[in-house]
Parts: C-alpha cells; structure tokens; sequence
C-alpha cells in the first residue's frame, strides 16, 4: 500500500499563506489542512460564524466549506508583524462570489497568524470577517500619539 504524501515543509510564513490560499483555489481540503499546525489550541472564525476551537473542528468545518467547491480569493493587501517564531498577517481578501451568471466581489478582513515548528511553518489561527461595505478597506491614521 502506497504511503500518503508527506505534508510539505514550507520555510517562510509567506510560502504557508501562499499555500493556503492555493488550496482554497483548487478546493483541496486535504492541502489546506496540512498547512494547519495539529493541535487543540488552533482557532478559526469565519465570517460571520462562531469560534472554532482544536485541529479536529477546523478541519471538519473546512472540508464543510471546500465541500461545495473551491473558494476563489485574491490577498488584496497585507500588513505583517514578524518575530523568528511567530508571525501575525492581516490581509484583505476579495473573494469572488459566483451565483449563476452574476459575480461580485466581496471584501473580507483576514488574520493569519503562522508559527514556526521542527516541520516548517504551520498556521494557527484564520479570523475572518466581513468589510464594511462602502467603507476603505485600509485606513492609515497618522503616526504619534492618538490621544
């Protein structure tokens, strides 16, 4: 019996969003799900929906979603803060959303957050929500003191 593939060993946080963002595109919960790192303490949130706690959760509620296909997203826009073993991305998602005939875009708020292991970089946390619509999708307040 052939053995299963082995996850790939990705070497920056970047690569491991990339990959996520891939395996959305193809719908393959299996390559989503290696990017994820397997433990209880993982949390995902999609828009609009609760906070999913543990590997096991997730990964139920991402074969959920890729069950109805792939999900289209392009990243928008990123902003990163990175430490050697942890790195927080926020990025702006627009996801194309396809009914029949008609297709818009929708913008979504996205936090990533990867943290590096003896396998490579996983991925630990996804919290989603929608953009305000008719609202800027990236706001810069200017820099100093804010009160």
């Amino acid at each position: 019996m052939p053995r299963p593939p082995k996850p790939p060993l990705l070497s920056s946080p970047l690569e491991c969003e990339q990959a996520f963002y891939d395996a959305l595109d193809a719908g393959d919960a299996d390559a989503l799900l290696d990017l994820w790192l397997d433990d209880a303490d993982v949390v995902c949130v999609h828009p609009g929906g609760p906070r999913l706690v543990g590997f096991a959760t997730v990964a139920q509620a991402w074969r959920s979603i890729l069950a109805n296909g792939a999900v289209h997203i392009r990243v928008a826009a990123r902003k990163a803060l990175e430490t050697p073993t942890v790195t927080v991305h926020n990025v702006v998602e627009e996801i194309l959303i396809a009914r029949g005939r008609e297709q818009r875009l929708v913008q979504v708020l996205a936090t990533n957050v990867y943290v590096k292991t003896p396998s490579g970089w996983k991925m630990v946390l996804h919290h989603a929500s929608g953009a305000p619509e008719g609202q800027p999708s990236q706001v810069e307040l200017p820099t100093g003191t804010l009160h």
